[in-house]
């Protein structure tokens, strides 16, 4: 499982502490007053709302997280599996944990109107290639990362960069329609944008598969050595 924010296990935290302010509540009016005696509905009320808090807080969170040691391995293959796919394959060292996310090309400033045409249908089937690539990982894995609370994060990011690049496509055909400086310094933000969104997605998954290798990390380091 992914660590948790600051914020994240704050809001946990005040959760619990308030579950259990209103179980004590509940537990107190029961042994001082002879309320849940008298008032039948309330009592069945009072009995769900414990259930409840204590399935939300406590229950459901062990399940979660034995769920998560149980498809570690998966978890880990399929998050692997999409990095490689978003790396650049000649410049990454994907096991050394050097990363270089791949990008599309910015536009070369150097040419000519008369050139933009070449360029934009050359970057549209570039897009259409990517985004191919992206999908097919993505179908891979998809139903199995959409069980996951902890990968949430990853299956939007893959959505917006989609998105992103459906809006490099219609900028640059724009840019054919009306091939002028406005339109093409659209389209060269539109390509930075993905190119940030590429590299945001490539820092999550390697920042979750590091948070997957950290419990083993440290039952290494807890280990004896042989030689003791």
């Amino acid at each position: 499982m992914s660590h948790e924010s600051p914020r994240q296990r704050a809001i946990r935290i005040a959760g619990i502490i308030g579950a259990l302010v209103v179980i004590g509540v509940v537990l107190w009016i029961d042994i001082a007053t002879g309320i849940w005696q008298d008032l039948v509905i309330l009592a069945g009320l009072a009995a769900g709302l414990v259930s409840f808090l204590l399935t939300v807080l406590v229950v459901d969170r062990i399940v979660a997280r034995s769920t998560a040691r149980r498809w570690a391995p998966v978890t880990r293959l399929a998050l692997t599996e999409l990095l490689h796919d978003l790396a650049d394959e000649n410049q990454s060292e994907i096991a050394r944990g050097h990363i270089v996310p791949r990008r599309l090309p910015t536009l070369d400033q150097s040419l000519s109107a008369t050139e933009w045409s070449t360029e934009q249908y050359q970057l549209r089937a570039l897009v259409v290639t990517e985004r191919r690539i992206l999908s097919e990982a993505l179908s891979r894995w998809v139903e199995f990362l959409a069980t996951s609370t902890d990968t949430g994060d990853v299956l939007r990011q893959v959505a917006d960069i989609a998105l992103q690049m459906d809006r490099i496509r219609d900028a640059s055909l724009e840019l054919d329609r009306t091939p002028k400086p406005a339109a093409r310094d659209a389209l060269d933000a539109e390509i930075a944008s993905c190119n940030t969104h590429f590299a945001t997605l490539s820092r999550e998954l390697a920042r979750q598969l590091a948070a997957q290798d950290q419990p083993a990390r440290t039952r290494r380091s807890r280990e004896p050595s042989l030689r003791s």
